[in-house]
């Protein structure tokens, strides 16, 4: 809280400044101190501005609530507030008469609550805190409606209500899926942009109708930077426009285009607006050699600073990512992160697992294909979407990350492996696409076509103590350590194999937990000098055969001799500068400020094969420089 310097991560009223991204507490603000006591619990759509951001003349109005809001609000109170419960009041008209009332709890420990007795009677109390309108004769229906079209029966990703009875037969009784989850945090980045600023407040907490000037009686919009990421448009690739081999998302991105190949679910360039698709980058194969934080563009944003080490990770400014070299498909597997003093008081840390989709320039739990967890306030993030979970972390602390995917069955393998990069093609976006047919009818535009995993999920530790799930299933892909940080933020991450706070031996009862080290491969040797036969038939049998992608009669270590086209170090795109966000704020996942001179991966200019349209080497081509590798074994 920026008033009181306090957590602010355990209170259930609280609101995000839209300046600086502090959250603070409804209690500290003192344009709510007529009223304080009225705002409800979880309630956080409010135009506000803290007095430091607005030099000492707070704003704080409210925002127009749809019925899934103010339902979601009801539920809310109604399950962390018992001192509010309307119980069996008296109801003279049988408006809200029911055989059934809440709270209830049943075999999955959610208190539950009937939508009329207990939901509709709270709203009809509390009808002026929402809204000045006035109460139409269907206003019930319209309650129950919100909470049937926004249950996990309709929406099985991302619904908000369960019903008790799909779950148990008991008719008209609901629960809250995460009841700790601000209603808030279910808010897409459009609606949260579009938010229409309805009230303002009067001294006792009235509502106050708000209107502009203008004589067709338009209401005022929540205003936010407009974002310079260009909209990506779908186009035939020419080789004049295609992005440099090993150009990272972020560059086609910045570039406007998004290419299709002849990959699972490429439909050319008369693909139809409607159709289910999203645009991704080919899996690679995990390269030899040790794994590490890659320095390789298809992996981590160029601002990053990747020590020696190949460990030690930190940004000096706005939110970047960056991922280990070695990803997972299936499987227990775990890593840590110790926190690190940061180089700037004002830091933050989110850690967690990405795809190689998932956007470099912004960070990890951004969009589709990545999640984490934030150090302060703690908080977990998905598709841009936060919710408090687990404890604050900060400098000595040790993270602790278990990601459990479980056995894929044939076409799940066959998905994965029809999304990797081979030899002969030019490293480049496609479209991955379902048949519009099997697009679910709750499914917007922000929900991908990927599969999901039944039974994945994404577990964090604190210093050994587990902190339970804080994702279930999770997207099919292939999974990367992933570590972003902001302002200064600094991390040291362990691949393995041991730990400083070891993880159970197995999870799920049989799967066993596997450090990322188990991924590596042991490098070729250097061909033998003359007298030194002996030692290289010494050594001949520790060493593994050469990969099936590389030239006979080579190794590994030839390619140093050869024209490497590593990934190209372009200049991210200019953004905006942003503030250490909030779990529910716009300004959360928005792109990260222009960098200063970036440093420099592979050189101060691109190989001349980049330049041209020659075709890519080999696999093992793509993977981090050998004698960077090399580098490592030596130091360790």
């Amino acid at each position: 809280c920026s008033y009181c310097q306090a957590n602010s991560a355990e209170s259930l009223k609280t609101v995000p400044c839209l300046e600086c991204g502090s959250r603070c507490h409804i209690d500290c603000i003192e344009s709510t101190a007529g009223f304080k006591d009225k705002i409800l619990l979880g309630d956080d759509f409010f135009h506000f501005k803290c007095s430091k951001c607005t030099d000492g003349h707070e704003k704080f109005k409210r925002y127009h609530l749809s019925w899934v809001d103010v339902v979601h609000i009801t539920l809310f109170n109604l399950t962390h507030n018992q001192n509010i419960r309307p119980g069996n009041a008296h109801d003279p008209t049988g408006q809200f008469s029911s055989s059934e009332h809440g709270p209830q709890e049943y075999a999955d420990s959610r208190t539950y609550f009937h939508y009329k007795a207990d939901v509709a009677r709270f709203i009809d109390k509390h009808w002026g805190y929402f809204w000045t309108k006035s109460r139409g004769e269907t206003w019930i229906n319209s309650a129950s409606s919100a909470l049937s079209t926004n249950s996990t029966e309709n929406v099985p990703e991302d619904g908000r209500f369960e019903s008790g009875k799909a779950k148990y037969n008991k008719n008209g009784m609901w629960a809250l899926t995460d009841d700790l989850r601000f209603p808030s945090s279910y808010d897409s980045l459009q609606q949260q942009k579009t938010r229409t600023i309805m009230y303002s407040f009067a001294d006792d907490g009235s509502l106050i109708e708000l209107r502009t000037q203008s004589t067709n009686g338009r209401r005022k919009r929540r205003t936010e930077p407009a974002s310079q990421k260009t909209t990506a448009r779908s186009k035939k690739p020419r080789a004049s426009d295609a992005p440099a081999y090993g150009a990272s998302a972020a560059a086609a991105g910045a570039a406007g285009v998004t290419y299709s190949t002849s990959k699972r679910g490429a439909r050319g360039k008369h693909e139809p607006k409607d159709d289910w698709s999203v645009s991704m980058w080919p899996d690679i194969d995990n390269p030899q050699g040790p794994a590490h934080i890659s320095r390789e563009e298809t992996h981590s944003a160029p601002q990053f600073v990747i020590g020696s080490d190949r460990r030690t990770v930190w940004n000096d400014k706005g939110y970047r990512m960056a991922k280990a070299s070695h990803g997972v498909e299936s499987g227990a597997w775990y890593f840590e992160a110790d926190i690190l003093e940061p180089v700037r008081p004002e830091f933050n840390i989110r850690i967690g697992w990405s795809q190689i989709s998932g956007e470099l320039q912004a960070p990890c739990g951004s969009d589709v294909f990545s999640y984490s967890m934030r150090a302060k306030p703690s908080t977990r993030f998905h598709v841009s979407r936060g919710s408090f979970y687990g404890e604050d972390y900060e400098p000595g602390d040790t993270l602790g990350v278990l990601l459990f995917l479980p056995p894929l069955d044939k076409d799940e393998k066959q998905d994965l492996e029809d999304r990797k990069w081979h030899p002969g093609e030019r490293y480049r976006q496609f479209t991955y696409s379902r048949p519009v047919a099997q697009r679910p009818p709750y499914a917007n535009s922000e929900l991908p076509p990927l599969p999901v995993l039944a039974g994945s999920e994404l577990v964090y530790f604190k210093n050994g103590k587990c902190l339970g799930p804080a994702f279930q299933k999770l997207y099919l892909g292939k999974y990367y350590p992933a570590i972003s940080t902001y302002m200064g933020g600094k991390v040291m991450v362990n691949l393995g194999p041991t730990f400083k706070y070891p993880p159970p031996e197995t999870w799920h009862e049989d799967t066993p937990i596997r450090p990322i080290t188990d991924l590596e491969f042991t490098l070729p040797t250097q061909p033998a000098k003359p007298g030194e036969a002996e030692t290289a038939a010494a050594t001949s049998e520790t060493t593994a055969p050469p990969a099936a992608n590389e030239p006979a009669g080579g190794s590994a270590a030839d390619t140093d001799k050869k024209e490497v086209p590593s990934i190209v170090d372009q200049p991210a795109a200019e953004k905006p500068e942003s503030n250490e966000p909030t779990a529910t704020t716009v300004e959360e996942d928005q792109p990260a400020a222009e960098q200063p001179e970036t440093e420099k991966i592979n050189g101060d200019s691109a190989p001349e094969a980049l330049k041209t349209d020659s075709e890519p080497p080999a696999k093992s081509d793509i993977s981090p420089a050998v004698d960077d590798i090399h580098d490592v074994v030596m130091e360790s």
